[in-house]
């Protein structure tokens, strides 16, 4: 016989795992649904950020791939809703991702002839 702690670990282990493949299977549908809506580019724009309290927050590269998306938005919506009803969506939000540092270029950076050198002070 199992032990309660046993059982019930094995309880939210398994609904733990299925709601992770349950997020999985809802990210890796973007491509999928953007084609089916006839805005299959959009895709390599764009890309669910995450989904928060029933929001499917949609981060797109550039205002006009907004736009876009804005004028599949119900389409979009109505797609999610009916492939994924357990996770309670109940809407979108389109956003501007946010532009990270340029990477470093090492033969663009400058060097200063001084920066190694300590510089006196007066008051010393």
């Amino acid at each position: 016989m199992k032990r309660a702690d046993e059982v019930l670990s094995a309880f939210f282990d398994e609904r733990l795992m299925k709601k992770a493949h349950g997020y999985s299977k809802l990210f890796a549908s973007w491509a999928e649904l953007t084609e089916k809506n006839g805005i299959a580019a959009a895709a390599a724009h764009s890309r669910i950020r995450e989904l928060d309290r029933g929001i499917l927050q949609i981060e797109a590269d550039h205002p006009g791939w907004i736009q876009i998306l804005q004028t599949k938005e119900s389409k979009l919506l109505n797609d999610f809703q009916r492939r994924f009803p357990e996770q309670d969506i109940s809407g979108m939000s389109l956003m501007l991702s946010r532009p990270g540092p340029p990477p470093k270029d090492p033969a663009k950076e400058q060097t200063y002839p001084y920066q190694n050198h300590e510089v006196s002070s007066p008051m010393k």
